[in-house]
């Protein structure tokens, strides 16, 4: 209120482009003012003049970062003028192009709310006029009639009739007023102006007033407000509904995109009955780049029945598409933004990024990492199935770097296997050399000349396999490679 006229003008025009600022920014448009002096000072062609005080300065700053023209119209052609101006005896044939029509319109101000004005002398007016209450408040003096001759809208009194009193011309149930009806759509109006939940305008309203039916439009005045609507939060989950089990192996899997880690990117397949992840890094998530992933998948593993991805462009692409027709491969799709219905390749992610974080951090690489966790996944057991991955899909556990912790006994199945070997391979030949005995080796360096004199120089195994010096390099040779000789050199 203390600012001089100038700035009082400044601000209007700081305000209106603050108002509308969605509307403005990154667009150009027309700025009118009938100040002269704010058209040199926020001009965008002048500099800002050294004699303007600081706040007209700021203001210019910030002007600064609009697309603006800035023009000097008359006081009379300014449309803002109908605000602070009664609009009579407008002579002007100036039509401004933000009015339809140079008639005069006129403004009307609406309060939102009455309440203020409502106290228990207006609620016993409205009481003495309701004929249900005035009714009602002459059964409480005269006595009530019985319950079976009442009406409808009655019968909720007589069920209280015990608790009703009456107070200066206002019905009373307890310590909370009786609305009458004319006033009723304002008191709720009111009481969910400050937009609470329904628990507790009802404690609110339990504390002060009430009529029948003022718990159900609690209810509805919230489910029908728009504004709660829209600002309200998340429903409470539905039930858990989990996908089918599946009854083989690589019958249904679980995709999704990982990343970006270490600015990598990954593509994620979980099958969803062994648990069994296979992990690939991506240069892009491409539909050509992802289709040749697969391909190189269902090389190893066999086509699927199922596939359940997100709503990412590489999975809705046509071209993805029309490479699971071809591979006869059904495709689910998530709900948007509710990444758990794919849960087993969402928690797989999860899973994925904290270990491999874990030992990136340790001083290891991040294919190093990568490999490592994988390699420990599919090798232990999982919480779900109670079996590692590797012998859900393989039928038989992976040989890892712990189990060479423990003694391997040689299997019964094994030695009889050997045995069946020896009795069909029918050899007639057993020779044993001795270290510096000459022997004539075989030589595959020179076709002309299939043998060549060497000498022996260890027995790895006796019986099987030597190593032969000949011709001044050392080869390893079996048996029937070598062959007894007399020669002396």
């Amino acid at each position: 209120m203390k600012y001089p006229t100038i700035e009082k003008e400044a601000l209007a025009i700081i305000f209106g482009v603050t108002k509308f600022y969605e509307y403005l920014f990154a667009r150009t448009f027309e700025l009118e003012t009938d100040n002269s002096a704010l058209v040199r000072i926020f001009g965008p062609k002048k500099g800002i003049p050294k004699m303007a005080c600081k706040r007209l300065q700021h203001w210019a700053i910030f002007l600064s970062g609009f697309n603006y023209c800035i023009r000097h119209i008359n006081s009379k052609n300014n449309p803002a003028d109908y605000l602070s101006r009664y609009p009579v005896n407008d002579k002007s044939n100036y039509k401004h192009p933000l009015l339809d029509c140079s008639e005069l319109s006129v403004i009307n101000y609406m309060s939102l709310s009455n309440f203020e004005s409502v106290n228990w002398k207006d609620i016993a007016k409205e009481t003495s006029k309701c004929v249900l209450l005035s009714t009602i408040m002459r059964y409480c003096i005269d006595g009530w009639p019985d319950k079976s001759k009442l009406s409808k809208d009655l019968k909720p009194f007589f069920d209280r009739k015990n608790e009703l009193t009456i107070d200066q011309g206002c019905l009373l149930w307890g310590f909370r007023v009786v609305i009458p009806e004319a006033l009723q759509n304002l008191i709720m109006n009111e009481l969910h102006s400050s937009h609470f939940g329904i628990n507790r305008m009802k404690q609110i309203a339990r504390s002060y007033f009430w009529w029948p039916t003022v718990d159900k439009e609690i209810s509805n005045i919230t489910s029908s407000c728009l504004i709660c609507l829209e600002n309200r939060n998340a429903p409470e989950k539905a039930p858990l509904s989990t996908w089918p089990c599946s009854e083989s192996v690589w019958e249904r899997l679980h995709a999704d995109f990982l990343g970006p880690i270490y600015g990598k990117m990954f593509l994620v397949i979980v099958d969803s009955y062994s648990k069994w992840p296979e992990v690939f890094l991506m240069s892009n998530i491409t539909a050509g780049k992802t289709i040749s992933i697969f391909k190189d998948v269902y090389t190893r593993f066999g086509y699927p029945l199922h596939l359940v991805v997100d709503n990412g462009p590489t999975w809705t692409s046509n071209e993805f598409k029309e490479f699971c027709n071809i591979t006869g491969v059904k495709m689910s799709f998530t709900p948007p933004y509710h990444p758990a219905t794919n849960g087993a390749a969402e928690r797989f992610v999860q899973t994925f990024k904290n270990h491999v974080k874990k030992i990136v951090d340790s001083g290891h690489n991040l294919e190093y990492a990568t490999n490592l966790f994988l390699f420990d996944y599919r090798t232990s057991v999982n919480r779900t199935t109670g079996v590692s991955p590797a012998k859900l899909l393989f039928g038989r556990e992976l040989r890892s770097r712990f189990s060479l912790l423990r003694p391997q006994p040689i299997s019964t199945r094994l030695q009889m296997h050997n045995e069946k070997l020896k009795q069909y391979y029918q050899g007639s030949r057993s020779v044993l050399f001795n270290v510096g005995e000459k022997v004539m080796i075989r030589d595959y360096r020179n076709k002309a000349k299939k043998w060549i004199l060497g000498q022996v120089q260890e027995c790895l195994t006796p019986g099987v396999t030597y190593m032969v010096e000949a011709q001044g390099r050392v080869v390893k040779r079996h048996v029937n490679q070598m062959l007894k000789c007399s020669v002396t050199i």
